[in-house]
């Protein structure tokens, strides 16, 4: 496996699902979780940080299975792999279109590879899904930071996503986290207010 970057040939073969000008996404499925796995075992701060814990050997499959809470209104989860290109794996992107609420997408997890990381290509993608959304009809994005993770809170806020709630006491892993719920318009008129007038859940 290479030591910079880790690059499942089947994968940039696969229709583009959205793009930037570092790269394109892809679509995986279940069968690509040892792939999947592979590149979590080479990537293991995020989990230290967020979970208290190395990946489970079977993370990767929970993650392509995972989606939201039946009970919450919600369209459809994508779980991408983010291509460099010359088709090498540069992350993991997940999100949930129409979470809680009809124009509301949830980024459930950005992940860079950890050799690629302070290149700029966080905020590449992120601008990337924004884009994406935005032109599929969302009108708001929302994700959860865990408090205390300084460089992933500073990274949203200056891209501009405000925190709408805290989260208190939330069980991750080996750890026990308090959660910045944070929000971010896309449509033009869009505005927090309106945003919490439709997901309850996420009123201060």
């Amino acid at each position: 496996m290479d030591e910079k970057t880790f690059s499942p040939t089947e994968w940039a073969l696969r229709p583009t699902r959205l793009t930037c000008d570092r790269g394109r996404a892809v679509a995986l499925g279940t069968e690509d979780a040892p792939q999947l796995q592979a590149f979590l075992d080479l990537n293991p701060r995020y989990s230290q940080i967020v979970a208290g814990r190395p990946w489970l050997p079977d993370e990767a499959l929970q993650e392509l299975t995972e989606t939201p809470p039946p009970d919450w209104p919600q369209g459809r989860t994508w779980k991408l792999a983010l291509l460099g290109p010359d088709g090498d794996c540069q992350g993991l992107l997940v999100y949930s279109e129409d979470l809680l609420a009809h124009g509301v997408w949830h980024l459930g997890l950005l992940l860079i590879d950890e050799r690629l990381q302070r290149q700029g290509l966080a905020r590449h993608w992120v601008d990337a899904f924004e884009r994406h959304a935005r032109a599929c009809g969302a009108r708001w994005v929302r994700l959860g930071v865990v408090v205390g993770n300084a460089p992933a809170e500073a990274f949203w806020s200056a891209r501009g996503w405000a925190e709408a709630k805290r989260r208190e006491g939330v069980q991750i892993g080996e750890l026990v986290q308090d959660l910045r719920v944070m929000v971010k318009p896309l449509a033009g008129d869009a505005n927090l207010d309106e945003y919490l007038e439709l997901v309850s859940r996420d009123r201060p």
